[in-house]
């Protein structure tokens, strides 16, 4: 009987466990706070584009962010975005990067600038 007892502890608790460490999703539709979740929600969403896109967003928009080149990056997100391929969902969060990185460029520049005398 203690060893009954025992089993069914361990399987309650298991399955206690199991039930309570899902992971809940985000929305796809959710607005990026930050550039980079932007671009990894975007890349996400063009996983399954053409080649062209993909390239324009690895070898634009990822590189150009990475490295400071927020102009090359706005011109390849602008590529991507007039891709016809691209669903309703696609272009939206393609302009939530731009957005982002809009914002970043403006913080750059408000870095940047020399303090008044």
């Amino acid at each position: 009987m203690k060893k009954l007892t025992w089993v069914l502890g361990l399987l309650t608790a298991g399955v206690l466990a199991l039930s309570g460490a899902g992971c809940k999703k985000q929305a796809a539709s959710q607005n990026p706070q930050t550039l980079q979740d932007g671009v990894a929600q975007l890349s996400a969403s063009l996983a399954t584009a053409s080649p062209e896109v993909r390239s324009n967003l690895y070898s634009g928009v990822a590189f150009g962010i990475r490295y400071g080149k927020y102009v090359d990056a706005m011109m390849a997100l602008d590529q991507i975005a007039s891709n016809p391929s691209l669903n309703e969902q696609q272009k939206k969060l393609v302009n939530n990067v731009l957005d982002l990185l809009k914002q970043e460029i403006q913080k750059q520049q408000g870095g940047a600038s020399p303090a008044p005398r």
